[in-house]
């Protein structure tokens, strides 16, 4: 939940318990993102050989930097930092994203108490897709027409989520969904393309760093539509893009966001 929260919030506790709490701060332009994240010692003792191994897939340029030992190259042999109580220790992850993507990257973290007990928490970061658009704003007519032309199984994705039935499907609850698909997902609400509350349309860009052979950065347009069937007590996701990575993508975040906004 945590990681979920933070796929559509600018900061935020990515995990903590008695010993360690890892929090982050990140925040987009375009195709370019910069994510701080901060490993705070909440033991009454330090802890040691503090160490943290990030996953660089092929689709993010990455610079990182942060407490001196605290990155794991994976070639070096060199202890990890020690974090005294109640301080912290500090990475932060300059990236760039040159092609669209589904996942999220992996971070992992191992320490050592002061007793010699060792601690290995396999955690992802909140990197996803949607954190590269930028919202576009199209008027009804604009927006079916785009929808229609794409059509097609290697553009499109579809799911539906049957909600819990503690869960009831309000006007309320719609505007929590727009709310986190505007805000969160950074998507363009288009107004007015269905006749019903119970349906969100929204456009966007993904934006990404890679160019195309007249030197121009390479863009995805992408579209998404969330309805609801409240006698069903469930949701209907339908997402349209050019590059079936990012229709998936979309997807999967749009049910996340819909499960929080019942919270």
């Amino acid at each position: 939940k945590a990681f979920s929260n933070l796929c559509t919030s600018p900061s935020g506790v990515l995990f903590e318990n008695s010993l360690l709490q890892v929090g982050v701060k990140h925040e987009y332009v375009g195709a370019q993102g910069r994510i701080s994240v901060f490993f705070g010692n909440l033991h009454s003792s330090p802890l040691h050989n503090l160490k943290v191994k990030v996953d660089q897939p092929d689709h993010l340029r990455t610079q990182m930097q942060g407490t001196q030992d605290l990155l794991d190259d994976g070639e070096s042999d060199t202890p990890g930092c020690t974090v005294a109580t109640k301080t912290q220790a500090k990475l932060i992850i300059l990236v760039e994203v040159t092609a669209p993507f589904d996942d999220a990257p992996s971070m992992r973290i191992t320490f050592e108490t002061e007793q010699g007990e060792r601690h290995d928490y396999p955690l992802r970061l909140p990197l996803v897709a949607t954190c590269f658009m930028e919202p576009v704003n199209l008027d009804p007519g604009a927006f079916m027409q785009r929808w229609k032309s794409l059509e097609g199984p290697d553009r499109e994705c579809q799911e539906v989520m049957k909600l819990p039935p503690t869960s009831e499907i309000d006007e309320a609850y719609m505007d929590r969904v727009a709310n986190v698909i505007i805000n969160g997902m950074k998507f363009g609400r288009c107004q007015g393309v269905d006749p019903t509350p119970w349906t969100v349309s929204g456009a966007a860009t993904f934006r990404t760093g890679a160019k195309d052979l007249n030197g121009n950065n390479i863009n995805v347009g992408c579209l998404v539509r969330v309805e609801a069937n409240p006698k069903a007590n469930a949701f209907r996701v339908t997402t349209r893009t050019l590059h079936p990575l990012c229709s998936k993508a979309i997807k999967n975040v749009s049910l996340v966001s819909i499960k929080l906004a019942a919270a």
